[in-house]
This record gives structure tokens, sequence and C-alpha cells, in this order.
């Protein structure tokens, strides 16, 4: 649906200077896909949001929607492109002096729909798949900060996207209500077929709700592709970063020491990752069952990542160098991913 070619993004700075805010950014983003962004501040991850709607041109470069270049859009089509794409917020963005289904109504409203009974009804089902089919009569200072992010929801959506922004939609939200906005882009997602494209500092976010991720540095793409693979199995020292700074388990698997001395490891430390049923399987009691190594667990966690279940073990394997290959054997045997540490 979406494909990025080449993008860059410069500004002029107050002393004449060029910043480079992208720098060639290139990605394909399917349709029916949650595709996540993610980079720390200043990483280029909001001007690269923007650009999908043209909020921010880019300086060179192409956008394509559906085939259709969007850089070379004129004002008409541009206002077409607008109703196409829906947009959440940070700060949610609402209109304060009106209602929640004044709010929801005004992109309707803005986008010529004249029949008021019509779009009432819009309003009233907008309402009802966001959970505030009893609010719609407030206003915004009467609204939680989850209620109030669930109304730019039902308002990006009032017109019927194809494809929705989200603008760290989740960064101003205590922890549980950021699972209960995740869980409602996700369920919409899934009823509506709607691409979502979200951006975020946070992986737990993108370990919750997205298919991809491409992870951006200095305005470049590091690294991108599976959420399971690029979490689990981090090329980019920054990528590596923002794992181990979300997962404890990564963390130790970056740094023994912080788990086990390293006067104290006797033998070879590995990291085991498991993905998908095999998960819950026996097959490592099997192996140490049957094994001429003497197998330490060091410490281990299961999880998931959207709805696929994965483990991950961290071992100290004691035992010679030809009965340590046959472990890792039986371990490439049931797909297992092995990596040495130490």
């Amino acid at each position: 649906m979406i494909r990025i070619e080449d993008l860059h993004k410069t500004y002029r700075a107050a002393d004449g200077r060029e910043v480079a805010a992208l720098a060639d950014v290139s990605l394909e983003i399917g349709a029916g896909e949650v595709f996540g962004i993610i980079g720390r501040s200043g990483a280029g991850k909001s001007t690269l949001i923007r650009t999908l709607n043209l909020l921010e041109r880019p300086s060179s470069g192409r956008v394509l929607i559906d085939g259709e270049d969007i850089t070379k859009l004129d004002s008409e089509g541009l206002y077409a492109l607008r109703r196409r794409v829906g947009m959440i917020f940070q700060h949610f963005n609402l209109l304060d002096a009106k209602t929640v289904a004044d709010n929801i109504d005004w992109p309707l409203k803005a986008t010529g729909h004249t029949n008021a009974a019509e779009r009432a009804a819009r309003v009233k089902e907008l309402l009802a798949l966001v959970g505030l089919s009893e609010h719609g009569h407030k206003y915004p200072s009467q609204l939680s900060g989850g209620q109030k992010q669930r109304v730019g929801i039902a308002r990006a959506l009032a017109n019927r996207p194809q494809l929705l922004l989200c603008d760290e939609a989740t960064s101003a939200l205590d922890p549980e209500t950021t699972q209960s906005i995740l869980r409602l882009l996700l369920d919409i997602n899934r009823q509506l077929g709607l691409t979502i494209v979200l951006i975020t500092h946070e992986m737990q976010v993108i370990r919750t709700i997205c298919d991809r991720v491409a992870v951006i540095d200095g305005g470049r793409i590091v690294e991108s592709g599976r959420v399971a693979d690029v979490f689990l199995h981090p090329r980019h020292p920054v990528t590596r970063s923002m794992v181990a700074q979300s997962d404890a388990l990564a963390a130790a698997s970056f740094d023994p020491a912080h788990v086990y001395m390293k006067d104290k490891l006797r033998g070879t430390l590995v990291r085991l990752t498991y993905i998908g049923d095999v998960t819950y399987q026996p097959i490592l009691s099997r192996i140490m069952a049957g094994a001429k190594v003497q197998i330490t667990i060091l410490q281990g966690e299961v999880s998931s990542i959207k709805d696929v279940p994965f483990g991950q073990l961290l071992l100290e394997l004691e035992g010679g160098e030809e009965d340590i290959r046959e472990v890792f054997a039986e371990l490439d045997r049931h797909q297992i991913h092995h990596e040495v540490l130490q």
C-alpha cells in the first residue's frame, strides 16, 4: 500500500546550515499491516510519519500510496488524500469548547457531509466502536487521558480512512491505559482491515501491536523487519540498546556479568530463543536428560510478541567441545536458536 523511496528532508538552521532530518529512507508497508517506527527523541520518526499525509513535505524522494506519488498532488488531490488518511496525536488535539460528539462530527462537517441525520448516525457508530457511547455529551475537560485518546481515534476514523497514522499516541498515558488503547487499535485493525503506521520510543508498544518495525536513528533507517526477528535478534547497536532497556533478560545477555559474575563462569554462556508453539514444549528437559553436558539455567522468561509466544533462556554449558556441539545440533533440529555469548 505504501512505498517510500529514497526520502530526504532537510531544514535550514538559524545560522544558515542545512540540517538533515531524514536521509535515504526507503520502506514498504503492506495493506492491513500494523507497522511501527521506533527511535529515540530527535531520531526523525515524527518527521517521517508526517510525510505520509504531507504535513511535512520531503525535500526529495517519493511517497507512494496505492501507487500514487502523493508528493506530486495539487491542493485538490491533497484534500482528497487527507480524507483517506486519519491521524491521532500524543496530546489528543481535541476542541475543548466542543462536546465529544461534536469533536467527532467536526471532520464530517469539514469534508462536506451536510446530512445531519447521517452524521449523527456515524458519530453514534464511532462512539460505540471506541467504547464511549455514554460520553457523547461530555466535554474534553471531563474525560480521562485514555478517554480523550479514544475520542481522537473516533475522530480520525470519521471519514472511513484507509490509513491511520499514530504520532506517539500512547506517550502521555499510564501503562494500563496504554494497553487498553493498543488493544483498541488492534481491534480496529482487525475489524476494519485498516493499515496503521505508528511511531514510538517504547519497545513494549512495538511488541504488543506491530507486525513489522523499522528502527530510525539520525534520520536513517538502521534496521527493519518482522518484530520477532528485530526484537529477538537485533543487529544494530541502537536496536540492541533499545531492546536491552526494555527487557531484563536481553540486558543480561548483552552483559553476562549482570547475572553471573565473570570469575564464577566456568563454562560456555548461551542464550536460547524459542518462537511459536515450541516455546511450551519440554525440549530442553529431554536434551538435558540425554546430554553429557552439565546445563545450568541462569535466567529465563516466556512472553509474547503480538500474538506469537516466545521464550528465552540464559544457560551455562559445562562439558567437552564435542558434547556441546551435540547439544547445539539437537537445538538446531528443534529449530531453537542459540547464541554463544561467552
